[in-house]
């Protein structure tokens, strides 16, 4: 198989998929989130509820973030591929978890994200990022062997994506200020009723936001020209995006898209981009789908950087 083709597709494909795409555009002018869902748990649709709240769930929803000063929150992306070159095929199957705790005022971040890939192992990698003086971060890294710290200002935390782990921003950045999302009626979520908002993402709006988030920006290692990334980004569709708002305390509960159509096809947009040095190499994306859930805010545990860290 051709490991250095195939390498450098990975690797185009894990920081693109790393980017769930939101409505930034709108979401820097708002602040929070919350939720206290289980991943994994089962949810069970029911018809829409006939009595109407007297508030507008997604404003009321959007203004009680604004009042959120820590939280709590959980994302998994499940990927899968299949690989094909020289005669040889090779499924990835990948779970990937993020564990985040996060305090706005002053910005504190932890992050434990684990990478389970069935029988081609697992990694994890912890991140802690707490105030320092003069207006700058220390970074904490643990890469599964051993720990490297650094000092950053508030845009390396933004150019690094180490900002992507404030899970309070990143909630902010899917939902935007909400105007965009259409009430579907209620789902029990965790046993509690909540409101369900879809969004349909169009293809020209996921081109854009695709671009301004720099999720393609590995994929200059491919050796692609600006209008060969662009021309993959052309007939990927439309994507849809869901929110949850707990009926009880008007919070948004749970993030959900699923970018499966838009990933298979953008992996064959990129394979057929990059011409002769991908000749009989093929991918396919069976699964791509990004799952947030959020909870104890305002009463997230707050954490310490580990000694080991900081030695």
């Amino acid at each position: 198989m051709k490991k250095k083709v195939v390498a450098l597709i990975l690797t185009g494909v894990l920081a693109m998929s790393a980017t769930a795409c939101g409505d930034k555009s709108s979401a820097d002018a708002n602040a929070s989130v919350n939720t206290d869902v289980q991943a994994g748990a089962q949810d069970t649709a029911e018809p829409a509820s006939e009595a109407q709240p007297d508030v507008d769930p997604m404003e009321e929803a959007m203004k009680n973030m604004e009042s959120v000063t820590n939280m709590e929150a959980q994302m998994i992306m499940d990927m899968d591929m299949t690989i094909s070159a020289e005669g040889q095929e090779e499924a990835v199957e990948s779970n990937t978890t993020m564990n985040m705790v996060c305090f706005t005022d002053p910005l504190k971040i932890k992050m434990d994200m684990t990478v389970d890939m069935g029988d081609q192992g697992s990694a994890n990698t912890q991140v802690y990022v707490v105030p320092s003086e003069n207006d700058t971060y220390n970074v904490y890294m643990y890469d599964g062997q051993s720990w490297a710290s650094q000092e950053v200002t508030e845009s390396d935390m933004a150019a690094s994506g180490l900002a992507d782990y404030d899970a309070r921003s990143s909630m902010l950045n899917y939902i935007g200020d909400g105007s965009k999302y259409t009430q579907e009626g209620t789902e029990q979520i965790d046993g509690g009723n909540a409101y369900k908002y879809s969004y349909v993402l169009t293809e020209e709006e996921l081109k854009d936001q695709m671009k301004e988030s720099g999720a393609l920006d590995s994929v200059s290692q491919l050796g692609l020209d600006v209008s060969q990334v662009d021309s993959m980004l052309d007939g990927l569709g439309d994507v849809t995006a869901y929110v949850w708002i707990d009926e009880a305390t008007m919070y948004p509960v749970k993030y959900e898209m699923d970018m499966t159509t838009v990933m298979d096809s953008l992996m064959k947009n990129m394979v057929e981009a990059m011409g002769d040095q991908a000749e009989g190499v093929s991918m396919s994306v069976p699964e791509m789908k990004v799952v947030m859930t959020c909870s104890n805010f305002n009463n997230a545990t707050d954490f310490t950087v580990p000694d080991e860290a900081q030695n």
